[in-house]
This record gives C-alpha cells, sequence and structure tokens, in this order.
C-alpha cells in the first residue's frame, strides 16, 4: 500500500475517533460532514452500521442516529433497508461545495485570519522540522504527489493540498504533529481551501509545494516555515475575498454611496446604543441592589445580576456576546472577589445556539489560577472616574475565547460608593458584519483602530484583526469615542 493511502487511512481514524468530552450529535454530525468534504468518505460508500459509528465515537447509538438524520435532512447521506441496506453518502463535488459555502458565510474575517495563523503554526512547525528530517525517499513522495495533482481541476487541487500538508507532516516524523495537522485540516482546513475556485490561485499552490520541496531538500527551515506562511495568509485572504462577494451580491445594486464621515457616524451610533442599553441596565440593577437585604451573598447578587443580563444578550442585536456585574472587591459577604456574568454560547457556526451560561471563574485570591480583575483595563478605566470605557481588541481567553471590544461602565449606591462595575462584550465578528457592507462601499482601504492604532477590522482583507499599524494616513475620529478610522 501507497504511503498516501496510508495517510488517508489515518485520516478517516482521526476523523473517526473518539469524542473529546460528552459527546452530541451535533458534534458526530459535524466530524462526519468534515470527513464527506475533505473527500475522506466519497459519494456511494456505505457508513458503517449504527452500532459501529457509536462505539467509534464514543458514544450512545441513540445520538449517533440523531446525527444521521441530520445528514439524511442535509442530502449528504441516504438510507435503505434490507439485506444490502445501510446509510451511504450522497454527496456529489457541488454539494461539498455548496456545504463549503455555506460553512464559509459563517465565519468573519477576524476568525478565518486566526484559522489561518493557527494552521500556520501547525503547518509552519512540520515544514521547518521536516526540514531537518526529511529523506530522499520523502522528497521524491512529495514530488509524485504534486505531479499527481490536476491543478486544472478545484477538487483536484483542494484534496491534493490537503494530502501534501499530511505527508509533509509525516516527513516530520512527529506523530503527534501528525495528528495535529490531520484534526486542524479535518476542522477547518476546508474553508481556506475553498478559495481554490481560483485558477490564479491553484496555480500558486502548485509553484508553492515545488518551492516547498526545493526548501526542504535544501535543510532550509526558516524558507520553509516562511512559504507555509505566506501561502497561508494567500488563502486566508481569498476565502475572505470570496465570502465578501458572496455576502453582498444580493445587496449591490441601487446602493447609494458613502463617504469615511458616513462610516464614522455609523460607528459612533452602534458603540452609542451599546451604551445606552448598558446604562439603563446599570441604572436599573443600581435600583434593584439598594433594595437587596444586607449583608449582600454571592447569591442575591447574582439573582438580582441575571435577568438584566440574558436581557442584554437578547436584545444585543448579535453584537453582545457577554454581559453581566464584577464586584468591588469585599463588597459581597461570602467572598472577597465575585463575577455575576453571562456569556452567549455560539460554539460552531452550523451547530444549534445553546441558552446563556454563567461565567465560573476562580475566585480564591490563594488559588494559582485566580486573576486579579482590578488590574485589567476594562476595571481600571471606569475605577478611574471615566463614566464609560472601552478596551480592546483582545483575546477575552478568561470568558469567551473570541476577539473582543468590552464596554464597561461604574455602577454607584446612593450613598454614592462604587459597588462594582457593569459591562458588555461585542465580538469583533459581529462588528464586521455591521459595518464591512458599508465601509466596502468607499471603495478604499480603511481601518477602524483604537487609540494604539491597533486594527478593530479592515476592509482590506489581508489586514488581520489586532494587526498594530504604523502612524500615517488620514484619521477620522469617531466622535469621542477611543476609536477612528484611519485611510492608509
Amino acid at each position: 500500500m501507497s504511503r498516501s493511502l496510508g495517510l488517508t487511512a489515518e485520516a478517516r481514524s482521526a476523523v473517526f475517533a473518539p469524542l473529546a468530552g460528552p459527546g452530541r450529535s451535533e458534534q458526530v454530525e459535524q466530524r462526519m460532514r468534515e470527513a464527506i468534504v475533505l473527500g475522506l468518505v466519497g459519494h456511494g460508500e456505505r457508513l458503517p452500521r449504527e452500532t459501529e459509528l457509536a462505539r467509534q465515537f464514543g458514544v450512545a447509538v441513540s445520538t449517533v442516529r440523531e446525527a444521521l438524520d441530520a445528514l439524511r435532512s442535509q442530502g449528504l447521506v441516504r438510507t435503505t433497508r434490507g439485506r444490502d441496506g445501510g446509510s451511504f453518502i450522497t454527496s456529489s463535488e457541488e454539494g461539498q461545495r455548496e456545504l463549503l459555502a455555506a460553512r464559509l458565510s459563517r465565519f468573519s474575517r477576524a476568525q478565518l485570519h486566526d484559522l489561518a495563523l493557527q494552521l500556520g503554526a501547525i503547518s509552519g512547525t512540520v515544514a521547518a522540522t521536516a526540514a531537518a528530517r526529511a529523506t530522499s525517499s520523502d522528497l521524491a513522495n512529495l514530488r509524485s504527489i504534486t505531479q499527481s495533482i490536476d491543478f486544472d481541476n478545484e477538487v483536484s487541487a483542494r484534496r491534493g493540498e490537503a494530502l501534501f500538508r499530511v505527508e509533509v507532516a509525516a516527513a516530520a516524523q512527529s506523530p503527534r504533529l501528525v495528528a495535529e495537522e490531520l484534526r486542524l485540516q479535518a476542522e477547518f482546513g476546508p474553508l481556506l481551501w475553498f478559495g481554490m475556485r481560483d485558477q490564479a490561485l491553484r496555480d500558486a499552490v502548485r509553484r508553492a509545494q515545488l518551492a516547498l520541496i526545493e526548501a526542504l531538500g535544501g535543510r532550509d527551515a526558516a524558507t520553509a516555515r516562511a512559504l507555509v506562511d505566506e501561502q497561508l495568509s494567500t488563502l486566508a485572504a481569498s476565502a475572505i475575498s470570496f465570502s465578501d462577494r458572496s455576502r453582498g451580491s444580493a445587496d449591490d445594486v441601487d446602493v447609494a454611496p458613502v463617504t469615511l464621515d458616513d462610516c464614522a457616524s455609523l460607528v459612533v451610533d452602534t458603540v452609542d446604543a451599546v451604551f445606552a442599553t448598558l446604562g439603563r441596565a446599570r441604572d436599573a440593577f443600581a435600583t434593584t441592589l439598594a433594595g437587596l437585604a444586607h449583608p449582600i451573598t454571592r447569591a442575591a447578587l447574582d439573582g438580582s445580576v441575571r435577568a438584566l443580563a440574558e436581557a442584554e444578550l437578547a436584545d444585543g442585536a448579535q453584537l453582545v456576546i457577554g454581559a453581566g456585574f464584577v464586584a468591588t472587591p469585599g463588597f459581597v459577604a461570602d467572598g472577597a472577589w465575585h463575577l455575576a456574568w453571562w456569556v452567549r454560547q455560539a460554539g460552531d457556526p452550523l451547530v444549534q445556539r445553546l441558552p446563556p451560561r454563567q461565567l465560573a471563574v476562580v475566585e480564591d485570591p490563594e488559588s494559582e489560577f485566580f486573576r486579579d480583575y482590578t488590574r485589567l483595563e476594562w476595571w481600571r478605566g471606569v475605577a478611574s472616574g471615566e463614566p464609560s470605557h472601552i478596551t480592546g481588541p483582545y483575546v477575552d481567553y478568561l470568558c469567551t475565547d473570541e476577539f473582543i471590544l468590552t464596554l464597561t461602565m461604574p455602577v454607584f449606591d446612593s450613598s454614592g460608593a462604587q459597588p462594582g462595575v457593569a459591562g458588555v462584550d461585542v465580538t469583533v465578528s459581529a462588528l464586521e458584519a455591521r459595518f464591512l457592507p458599508v465601509f466596502g462601499r468607499l471603495g478604499e482601504r480603511v481601518s477602524l483602530v483604537n487609540a494604539q492604532s491597533r486594527v478593530v477590522l479592515s476592509t482590506d482583507p489581508t489586514l488581520a484583526a489586532g494587526t498594530l499599524l504604523a502612524e500615517g494616513g488620514e484619521r477620522v475620529p469617531c466622535g469621542a469615542l477611543p476609536l477612528a478610522l484611519l485611510r492608509h
């Protein structure tokens, strides 16, 4: 058996491996969708029986049955009865393309750039390691894969690129890197490879593969890593451009032109509306707080915050992903520190949304995992006397694992003391959906930046959120907000 076929079998094993944590039908459904998109299971192929799939995934048979029902409703699986019956894959190449396009449309620019960064962290290390470990046989195998790919065909190029990356990982002689490369490809790779609808990009992928083989043969780890980073950046920009065209196709007729000032006004109106809602919730909470029996406990505080936080999550026009109140240390009687905070649960864009969950954090200052939130900017901003503050963009690794802006306001009691801070988290992804369709009508390179010139979002598909821009270019303030539009 060839190494390529062997790795394809290994890739199938990774897709059908047991789920981490409690298994849900949505997770099984997602894994199987990705297997179909990657071509690890093909049109007409019979799937294992429900009991065997349940054993492989480590879930109940009923969970597998629900996942198969969902796949049947999407036209990806058909089931027949009888002696020769079973569940069979029915996805065509066009069907796979439509599936990828639907999933791609649910990812923001910030998320796609981050996917490319994550893939680059693994694939770049894979390439650099392979430069030190690849044998002449490995290089010959990679050349044969490149030669076997029909770069005039989108599906062949997409699947060939997937196999090429796995073979490079195999040449690095690291089982963990192979497993991680396979996992990332199954989960996210197809979103970036979708850009290979374009012939020029497919030709660029072919050149990149040949250049990488040459770098591996020359033991040039730095060049190998750089080639991978450059290629993934190009694929991400292509996927973003395609997604932009798909979203804008229905809205491009008879659209009025806009100016930079119009765009700045949109930013101000949007953020002011979020602050207005936060202010009303803050005032309502202060009134409720005045009526609570003292000493105030964490449970009583949570009970007074929850309905207001969930209302902000429900009414936030999909902008708000987290909301709540953070107590001044010593305010609650049964704990020095406390966050009464609720987070919207979204999960994978194709998985059904879940109800908000309360954030659970370590509040014991003696624990090594404790985090003093009074040191964070969103607290310090309003604790210093500001009536409101915007923090970010930053990666909210404590709460949402999203790229966000945090908007905060101080809470005061009847005596003028500050029992804590009220706030909301707004995702960069949601701001992209709100602003970029309008900003795009400017027809030029414009970025929304914070006071430090860190990019929140940009009309340039190659410019990732979080990038620091050099000073220069026309800067239009967004009212009194610590945000501006930068023409560059």
